[in-house]
């Protein structure tokens, strides 16, 4: 694989990983994401559980892993061109963590941004790492996400189960605040911060920087060059890691739709960490055969994908004002209203929006507008 299809893989790991992550923050921001369900029909349990089994947990670990493996790029790049390594990432750290406070308060307090930037100074501090030592944090790593996993599995029962008292009032606190205008609403966001960002640590921090390090070692390793090698390894186990990605899912599933007692809860809630790297794996490598396929009707989608990626930054902050403006209060006011075999289906839509309008900015500009403030930030 030469220079330039090595970076459209990359891209399109990262618009693929966009459209999981519009998916997965959807509900979030489209009803109280307290345990309490309002609107919900037998349908929305099949729909809610689609989205566990295939969704949750496995797209932010893709971007994680971009994340990780773009880093060793910036490196090679800034040492290249003869910059302040060093100085070049924490500043684009620092952008980051600017931008993802300013998103979690105006439109998304589950914000990605401020893990990744705060994590991504554990990641710079492990670049000279051996690549054992690399690979047995981020074994490490991936441990811890499976306990923290667990733990999240025991919040969820005691939630469900011990106290939907606390589940009512947080609902209907919130519904209250996203209802009414935009000051209501980002009171509300900062409100909840206090709830969501012990979340965040919780379920992404741990994973997250497992796939860092995963991303760190194969891009010390330029692994990308040739992905269809290092794919060959599991050559013969992928029915294996499909069936355990299943099983581990289901077991995923079942913690969320039916709290049964601690115990259980907290094993089915740490199988995602068996669930979603299994997972992953699978939908970068049937990502990587859609990237060598050179059929006609293709070659377009994966063209608009690769400029969604190429754009990542910009798209994924507009997934979350346009899915504000549809839901809050001071836009159409859908928050709580529908269930989610309706509110589901603005993923079409809204990622065509990024499909289209990505293609036609790639036309006239090099980078989006998001990306563009960041490196203006990042290089001054």
């Amino acid at each position: 694989m030469n220079s330039e299809n090595r970076v459209l893989y990359l891209d399109l790991l990262r618009g693929f990983a966009i459209f999981g992550i519009l998916i997965s923050n959807l509900p979030v921001i489209a009803e109280p994401p307290f345990g309490m369900k309002i609107n919900h029909t037998d349908l929305s349990k099949l729909f809610t559980s689609l989205g566990y089994f295939f969704v949750t947990g496995k797209f932010f670990l893709i971007f994680s892993f971009v994340f990780g493996y773009g880093f060793t790029i910036l490196l090679n790049s800034s040492e290249t061109k003869g910059f302040d390594t060093k100085r070049i990432f924490f500043r684009r750290l620092l952008g980051l963590l600017l931008l993802g406070i300013l998103h979690a308060c105006f439109f998304f307090n589950g914000d990605i941004l401020i893990t990744y930037s705060l994590l991504g100074v554990f990641l710079y501090k492990s670049k000279d790492a051996s690549l054992s030592d690399i690979l047995k944090m981020s074994l490490y790593s991936w441990i811890v996400s499976a306990l923290f996993y667990g733990i999240i599995g025991l919040l969820i029962h005691y939630g469900s189960k011990e106290d939907p008292a606390l589940t009512k009032t947080l609902t209907d606190q919130s519904i209250q605040g996203y209802l009414g205008n935009f000051t209501t609403a980002t009171l509300q966001r900062l409100k909840e911060i206090k709830l969501t960002f012990p979340f965040i640590i919780l379920f992404n921090w741990p994973s997250a920087f497992c796939l860092f390090l995963v991303g760190l070692w194969m891009g010390r390793q330029n692994t990308l060059n040739d992905p269809n090698t290092f794919f060959q390894r599991f050559s013969g186990y992928w029915i294996y890691i499909f069936v355990l990605g299943v099983i581990s899912n289901s077991l995923f599933v079942w913690v969320n739709l039916e709290s049964i007692s601690y115990l259980s809860d907290f094993f089915t809630g740490a199988s995602l960490a068996i669930g979603g790297v299994s997972f992953a794996l699978l939908y970068c490598y049937g990502l990587l055969k859609f990237s060598e396929s050179q059929h006609y009707l293709l070659r377009g989608l994966k063209s608009a994908m690769a400029s969604v990626g190429s754009m990542s930054l910009t798209n994924y902050l507009l997934h979350s004002i346009l899915l504000a403006f549809i839901f809050n209060g001071w836009g159409l006011g859908y928050y709580a209203k529908l269930p989610p075999e309706k509110y589901m289906f603005l993923v079409f839509p809204i990622y065509g929006f990024n499909l289209i309008f990505s293609s036609l900015w790639k036309k006239y500009f090099s980078m989006g507008p998001f990306e563009f403030v960041l490196r203006k930030f990042t290089y001054r």
